[in-house]
């Protein structure tokens, strides 16, 4: 019986630490967090910056952190809820640990120190006193509220964000003293190297007071040495590998709220620069011509202005080999005079000058059925005629599929009314539109043909057209074939120069028995007269540099 009671007690002397252990663990798990507990702290701000403190001893930077948010629920004014104002801005989540439990806050922090509030672990609500936010809100924690606190950015080319290799970076807090940014995280201590195409476009979203640039090639030659303002004028007319040093200062200035430098070096693969040129620099309003460029890998960077009013710029197609075209129509109502067009490209800018003569104002004179127009050109008509081409217009070919010369469509029809007219109906002083394209008056059943080779990209019939074709014949260029008695193509199909696609006839807004063929670039109608075999301009769609 003894022996049995001292194997009771071992027993149970065994457990006691067990038991010890588990109620501490317990009295620490729900012991609440406090200064003399907790052993780190996490603020992630607004922009979701990550700042961890371990606290090694006390009164160090995390000990002080920690005792300044634990102390904010003490010290700061309980409210039934937040304003509605601040319900949807970001917050700071601040958690403070200890070594078995995490507390989290929110705090709305603003720079404006009457206006801050939290969130307590409980889920209530509380405003800081003016001094106890300023403490924070003037600390480089709140470094994300001050939108001078970002560092300037250099992009090159327009196209990468360059790293700077040093940067020292100070911003006015709301009571006028300057804070320096932490600016870690930006830096990069290797020499990076981007691929450039043209020239060095150098850029800085906010302009510094002072700068310069120093470009050097593989055997040491300084190609260049200046300002960021002059590297414009600077080009490299071949391929080449340079490394770059920049130096941007911006100084203390009482009208402004930030000061620093930065400095930068990489490694820069400059291709050779682009180059642009037209097929036809000289046309008449109306008329299009087609634009080549050369060293051009990606076509969507180009950038494209011009002083010739209601131009839009030109979709460019790439045709390999770092070659780009686009055509350019002119508008019909554009004046006599000579016009720049300016194209930018991997830090190039070229300027080319094309010359317009009005074409001058032609008109005709149209007699049509007045139930033919009630018909076919009411206003029905006519806005269902102009969402298909519009939808039409809206997509092209990327492919080039037409060569040489552009045929009239049909042969030994006669030409009624050309392009650009405006046209008068039955005897109306008031003109009714402008044609857009060429019309034609034959017999009923002759071959209409395509003008060039293309994808059919629709056929059908529009009350307006009557039994219509359209041909894409890629880089944004189509013809349009109106008024056909029957259509023999469909969508999909794939026609060459000279190919029957239907025959004349008599349908849609039309006097006579005929078709009306024209022609479209990107998304207006053009004068196809330059591109017919007999023209003694052209004679094709000039291509530069391309079909040379």
């Amino acid at each position: 019986m003894k022996n049995k009671l001292i194997i009771i007690l071992v027993v149970l002397l065994c457990f006691i630490p067990t038991v010890i252990a588990v109620v501490s663990f317990n009295n620490t798990k729900n012991a609440p967090v406090d200064s003399t507990n907790a052993v780190s702290i996490t603020i992630n701000d607004i922009n979701n910056k990550q700042y961890t403190l371990e606290k090694e001893q006390d009164g160090d930077e995390a000990d002080q952190l920690i005792s300044y948010f634990l102390g904010l629920t003490e010290k700061s004014q309980k409210i039934v809820a937040l304003p509605d104002s601040i319900m949807t801005q970001k917050f700071f989540k601040v958690t403070i640990s200890t070594p078995v439990r995490d507390e989290s806050y929110e705090f709305y922090f603003s720079i404006d120190p009457n206006t801050n509030y939290f969130i307590s672990p409980s889920g209530h609500y509380y405003k800081i006193s003016e001094a106890d936010a300023t403490e924070f809100i003037t600390s480089s924690y709140a470094e994300c509220l001050y939108d001078n606190s970002t560092v300037p950015e250099l992009t090159i080319s327009g196209i990468s964000a360059v790293a700077p290799d040093v940067a020292t970076w100070k911003y006015k807090n709301y009571t006028g003293t300057y804070v320096e940014a932490d600016t870690t995280g930006l830096v990069s201590s290797n020499q990076e190297t981007y691929n450039v195409e043209g020239g060095l476009d150098l850029e800085f979203d906010i302009v510094p007071d002072l700068s310069s640039v120093k470009v050097v090639d593989e055997d040491g030659s300084v190609l260049y040495e200046g300002s960021i303002d002059n590297l414009s004028i600077f080009t490299i007319t071949s391929s080449k590998t340079v490394t770059v040093t920049v130096t941007a200062k911006w100084y203390e200035d009482a009208a402004r709220s930030f000061c620093g430098e930065l400095n930068y070096s990489f490694i820069s693969n400059v291709l050779a620069p682009a180059e642009f040129f037209l097929g036809l620099t000289s046309v008449e309003s109306g008329r299009f011509t087609a634009i080549t460029a050369l060293n051009v890998t990606d076509p969507t960077a180009i950038e494209f202005s011009t002083t010739m009013p209601g131009t839009t710029a030109p979709t460019f197609y790439s045709i390999g080999n770092n070659t780009a075209v686009a055509l350019l129509p002119v508008p019909m109502d554009t004046e006599t005079g000579h016009y720049t067009l300016s194209f930018k490209y991997g830090g190039i800018t070229q300027d080319t000058i094309i010359a317009v003569k009005n074409a001058g104002e032609k008109v005709s004179y149209y007699t049509v059925p007045e139930a033919t127009i009630a018909t076919y050109r009411s206003k029905a008509a006519l806005d269902q005629f102009e969402k298909a081409a519009k939808d039409i217009m809206s997509h092209s070919e990327t492919t080039r599929h037409f060569s040489g010369y552009f045929s009239q469509g049909i042969v030994g029809a006669q030409l009624q009314r050309g392009f650009g007219r405006d046209i008068y109906l039955n005897g109306s002083n008031t003109s009714a539109y402008r044609n857009n394209g060429v019309d034609y008056a034959c017999n009923v059943d002759i071959d209409v043909t395509a003008c060039n080779a293309g994808v059919v990209c629709y056929a059908g019939s529009l009350d307006y057209t009557g039994n219509i074709v359209v041909i894409d014949h890629g880089l944004g260029l189509k013809t349009w074939y109106y008024n056909m008695g029957s259509v023999s193509v469909s969508v999909g199909d794939t026609v060459a120069r000279g190919d029957k696609i239907g025959v004349t006839g008599r349908t849609g807004f039309t006097g006579s028995n005929g078709v009306h063929i024209a022609m479209s670039v990107g998304n207006q109608f053009v004068c196809p007269y330059d591109t017919w075999q007999d023209s003694e301009i052209a004679g094709k769609v000039v291509i530069a540099k391309v079909d040379e």
